[in-house]
């Protein structure tokens, strides 16, 4: 294994550890010990723990915006790519299957605690955070407008509004995941999804008489 390679596996066990462990109360024994290595192994390619911690959300947040530019194919029509967009267990099943993340990803209450307690510990990754957020919603604006360029949403569409709607709903997503065992994201995300589509969604354009029957 490549040394690079061996950093990156460290980063993504460390996820799975600091998704399950208080980052405050494991010591590098704990983590050494979670992930089969020496302490001289993750000190060989981090300062320490707080380094390994911010090295791996890095590693999070980077996979994570993969997966949001990997979400927004230019070719895919509008209302399927919605569709996928609003079902997230699939969305974050193939986030965590491409990634490796696994449980750190796939588990909401996982990826939340990772990622509030990474701002408390590295305020300098809400900076990461926020491009990541306005990155998406800037691709979603650019799809949105091919899709009216296309005829597919109405001309009127205020794209950057329903851009915002769109991340929200992830964010709230996470956050019902976080604190409440129940899903109900899993039923409103496909309501949410056919109510954002049915106020853009074009009218079907009239048949006249020149077009074949």
């Amino acid at each position: 294994m490549k040394p690079n390679d061996t950093k990156q596996q460290l980063e993504i066990q460390a996820l799975h550890f600091f998704a399950e462990h208080d980052f405050d109360r494991s010591s590098l024994n704990d983590i050494a010990k979670a992930l089969g290595v020496t302490k001289g192994a993750i000190y060989h390619y981090f300062k320490g723990k707080d380094d390994l911690f911010e090295s791996a959300m890095n590693r999070l947040l980077d996979e994570m915006e993969k997966w949001f530019f990997h979400a927004l194919p230019r070719d895919l029509p509008f209302k399927l790519l919605l569709e996928n967009l609003f079902t997230m267990d699939v969305a974050l099943a193939e986030l965590a299957e491409s990634s490796q993340l696994g449980h750190a990803v796939t588990e909401y209450k996982n990826t939340m605690y990772l990622v509030l307690a990474a701002l408390k510990k590295f305020p300098n990754l809400r900076t990461k955070i926020d491009e990541i957020y306005s990155g998406f919603r800037r691709i979603l604006v650019s799809v949105m407008n091919t899709a009216i360029e296309k005829g597919e949403i109405r001309e009127d569409t205020d794209t950057e509004a329903v851009a915002f709607e769109i991340t929200a709903f992830y964010e709230g997503a996470l956050l019902l995941g976080a604190f409440s065992e129940r899903k109900d994201y899993e039923v409103l995300g496909p309501r949410v999804c056919r109510a954002i589509w049915k106020g853009i969604a074009a009218e079907p354009r009239s048949r006249t008489k020149g077009d074949n029957v």
